[in-house]
């Protein structure tokens, strides 16, 4: 009897050049916000905690662009 394998399919070596949109949701408190990233199809990605202040802010925003482009509305 003979063994066969199954043919192995070739994964991409580039990842594609256009980045997807991610959503950014911020729960605000009064000393920290809690900002979630999840993609449009609502799949969790990330959390994290930042400080409420202006430095803060910008951290929370520059963190979640790291994952794709931010849907606006």
């Amino acid at each position: 009897m003979t063994a066969t394998s199954m043919p192995q399919t070739a994964l991409p070596t580039q990842r594609s050049s256009v980045a997807e949109e991610v959503v950014l949701g911020v729960d605000t408190h009064k000393d920290i916000h809690v900002a979630a990233v999840i993609t449009t199809l609502g799949a969790s990605l990330a959390y994290q905690e930042f400080p409420a202040t202006a430095q803060g802010y910008r951290q929370l925003v520059s963190w979640g662009q790291s994952f794709g482009v931010l849907r606006g509305r």
